[in-house]
Protein backbone atom coordinates (compact mmCIF):
# COMPACT_ATOMS: atom_id res chain seq x y z
CA UNK A 1 0.00 0.00 0.00
CA UNK A 2 1.43 3.21 -1.09
CA UNK A 3 0.52 6.46 0.64
CA UNK A 4 0.33 9.50 -1.43
CA UNK A 5 1.23 12.84 -0.04
CA UNK A 6 -1.19 15.51 -0.94
CA UNK A 7 -0.28 19.20 -1.01
CA UNK A 8 -2.34 21.49 1.16
CA UNK A 9 -4.08 24.44 -0.41
CA UNK A 10 -3.40 28.03 0.65
CA UNK A 11 -6.46 28.11 2.88
CA UNK A 12 -5.64 24.76 4.52
CA UNK A 13 -2.11 25.54 5.73
CA UNK A 14 -1.53 25.90 9.47
CA UNK A 15 -0.32 29.26 10.67
CA UNK A 16 0.38 30.97 13.98
CA UNK A 17 -1.59 34.10 14.69
CA UNK A 18 0.62 36.48 16.70
CA UNK A 19 -1.97 39.22 17.18
CA UNK A 20 -3.42 37.74 20.42
CA UNK A 21 0.11 37.22 21.74
CA UNK A 22 1.04 40.86 21.06
CA UNK A 23 -2.24 42.07 22.62
CA UNK A 24 -1.61 40.01 25.75
CA UNK A 25 1.98 41.22 26.12
CA UNK A 26 0.89 44.82 25.63
CA UNK A 27 -1.72 44.44 28.38
CA UNK A 28 0.88 42.91 30.74
CA UNK A 29 3.39 45.70 30.07
CA UNK A 30 0.72 48.33 30.59
CA UNK A 31 -0.28 46.73 33.89
CA UNK A 32 3.35 46.61 35.08
CA UNK A 33 3.95 50.23 34.08
CA UNK A 34 0.90 51.43 36.01
CA UNK A 35 1.85 49.30 39.00
CA UNK A 36 5.42 50.64 39.02
CA UNK A 37 4.31 54.26 39.27
CA UNK A 38 1.68 53.62 41.94
CA UNK A 39 4.15 52.63 44.65
CA UNK A 40 3.49 54.97 47.61
CA UNK A 41 6.82 54.40 49.34
CA UNK A 42 10.29 54.67 48.00
CA UNK A 43 12.77 52.32 49.54
CA UNK A 44 16.22 53.72 50.05
CA UNK A 45 19.39 51.86 50.77
CA UNK A 46 20.27 53.51 54.05
CA UNK A 47 22.72 51.39 55.99
CA UNK A 48 22.17 52.07 59.66
CA UNK A 49 25.11 51.98 62.09
CA UNK A 50 25.29 49.12 64.58
CA UNK A 51 24.89 49.28 68.36
CA UNK A 52 25.37 46.57 70.95
CA UNK A 53 22.45 47.64 73.10
CA UNK A 54 19.17 49.01 71.95
CA UNK A 55 15.46 48.54 72.23
CA UNK A 56 12.92 47.60 69.62
CA UNK A 57 9.88 49.82 69.90
CA UNK A 58 6.68 50.19 67.94
CA UNK A 59 5.52 53.80 67.91
CA UNK A 60 3.82 56.16 65.53
CA UNK A 61 6.26 58.84 64.53
CA UNK A 62 7.54 60.89 61.64
CA UNK A 63 10.60 59.44 59.92
CA UNK A 64 13.49 61.38 58.35
CA UNK A 65 16.19 59.57 56.40
CA UNK A 66 19.63 61.03 55.75
CA UNK A 67 21.60 59.53 52.88
CA UNK A 68 25.35 59.11 52.80
CA UNK A 69 25.56 62.19 50.55
CA UNK A 70 23.60 64.37 52.97
CA UNK A 71 20.22 64.58 51.27
CA UNK A 72 17.06 64.34 53.36
CA UNK A 73 13.96 62.23 52.84
CA UNK A 74 10.78 62.83 54.81
CA UNK A 75 8.62 59.69 54.84
CA UNK A 76 10.52 58.46 51.77
CA UNK A 77 10.13 61.66 49.70
CA UNK A 78 13.03 64.04 48.98
CA UNK A 79 12.75 67.12 51.19
CA UNK A 80 14.72 70.11 52.38
CA UNK A 81 15.21 71.16 56.00
CA UNK A 82 12.60 73.87 55.50
CA UNK A 83 10.03 71.37 54.28
CA UNK A 84 10.84 69.07 57.19
CA UNK A 85 10.36 71.94 59.65
CA UNK A 86 7.02 72.90 58.08
CA UNK A 87 5.76 69.31 58.27
CA UNK A 88 6.90 68.97 61.90
CA UNK A 89 5.12 72.19 62.87
CA UNK A 90 2.00 71.12 60.98
CA UNK A 91 1.73 67.56 62.36
CA UNK A 92 3.33 68.16 65.78
CA UNK A 93 4.46 64.54 66.28
CA UNK A 94 5.73 63.53 69.70
CA UNK A 95 8.44 61.36 68.11
CA UNK A 96 10.86 61.88 65.24
CA UNK A 97 12.91 58.94 64.00
CA UNK A 98 16.17 59.78 62.27
CA UNK A 99 17.57 57.06 60.03
CA UNK A 100 21.00 58.29 59.01
CA UNK A 101 23.34 56.30 56.82
CA UNK A 102 26.44 55.23 58.73
CA UNK A 103 28.58 57.25 56.29
CA UNK A 104 26.48 60.43 56.64
CA UNK A 105 28.22 63.40 58.23
CA UNK A 106 27.26 64.15 61.82
CA UNK A 107 26.37 67.74 60.91
CA UNK A 108 23.31 66.55 58.93
CA UNK A 109 22.00 64.62 61.92
CA UNK A 110 22.52 67.67 64.16
CA UNK A 111 20.73 69.91 61.64
CA UNK A 112 17.67 67.63 61.69
CA UNK A 113 17.77 67.45 65.49
CA UNK A 114 17.93 71.27 65.74
CA UNK A 115 15.04 71.58 63.28
CA UNK A 116 12.98 69.11 65.33
CA UNK A 117 13.74 70.98 68.57
CA UNK A 118 12.72 74.26 66.95
CA UNK A 119 9.46 72.71 65.75
CA UNK A 120 8.62 71.48 69.25
CA UNK A 121 9.30 67.76 68.86
CA UNK A 122 9.91 66.32 72.32
CA UNK A 123 11.51 62.95 71.46
CA UNK A 124 14.11 62.32 68.78
CA UNK A 125 15.12 58.71 68.15
CA UNK A 126 18.20 57.77 66.15
CA UNK A 127 17.69 54.40 64.48
CA UNK A 128 20.49 51.81 64.56
CA UNK A 129 20.93 48.16 63.62
CA UNK A 130 21.61 45.61 66.32
CA UNK A 131 25.15 44.19 66.20
CA UNK A 132 25.38 40.53 65.33
CA UNK A 133 27.25 38.47 67.86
Amino acid sequence: MRLRRRRLGADERAYIDVVPLVDTLLAVFLFLAVLAFQSPLTFLAVKLPEAEKGQTQRIRALKVQITSKGSFLLEGKPSSLGQIEEKLKQLKPSYLIIEADERAYHKYVVEVMDTAKGAGVENVIIAVRKKRS
